[in-house]
């Protein structure tokens, strides 16, 4: 699988951290702590419920 780099054009690995051409680093996406946040609230709202 291939993405286009988005300073030079190129068609790199999708995997690539950074395009070989011209250098271009892709940003790193941030796992979202969501539905973390979610599950330690049910397990308050689960925990209130038995006392």
């Amino acid at each position: 699988m291939k993405k286009e780099c988005p300073s030079c054009a190129m068609m790199i690995d999708k995997k690539a951290g950074t395009c070989p051409i011209c250098q271009y680093e892709f940003p790193v996406k941030a796992q979202s702590k969501i539905p973390l946040i979610a599950l330690v609230l049910v397990i308050i709202f689960l925990i209130s419920l038995l006392f």
